[in-house]
């Protein structure tokens, strides 16, 4: 099983919830975000899974397993941290992520291939919580 994970950014101002980019804050600031994005998919996957970042702040985590409840797991363990802080100069800024679990059934396929399915997958979801 594949889980897609992408950051999701947000702030409150004035009791709203916003959208911000880490990187309006500083492109320093997002490659910490990025850091701890892989930080938190490492400690809460095995040594066996494999993790990866293929987009701008797009990550993939391929398990070793084909078993849907132990990447349902995996994903319940990392978004239970969603909203935890890192540090950035005299800032506190928390890091939030969304996921979504698919499977792709092939036999083998080209990284370029695989890239785009997951892509794919991710935009299909962008779109459906948007709705």
């Amino acid at each position: 099983a594949f889980i897609i994970w992408d950051i999701n950014e947000a702030k409150k101002y004035s009791g709203k919830q916003i959208n911000v980019e880490i990187n309006e804050i500083s492109y320093k600031a997002g490659d910490i975000a990025l850091s701890e994005t892989m930080k938190r998919m490492l400690d809460c996957s095995s040594n066996n899974d494999v993790v990866f970042r293929f987009g701008h702040d797009e990550f993939a985590l391929i398990t070793c397993s084909e078993d849907i409840k132990y990447a349902e797991k995996i994903r319940n363990d990392i978004l239970a941290l969603n909203g935890q802080t890192f540090d950035f100069e005299d800032k506190k800024i928390p890091l939030s992520l969304y996921a979504v679990i698919t499977k792709i059934n092939v036999e083998s396929m080209k990284y370029s291939e695989l890239f785009g399915a997951l892509e794919q997958v991710i935009d299909r979801e962008k779109i459906r919580m948007k709705k």
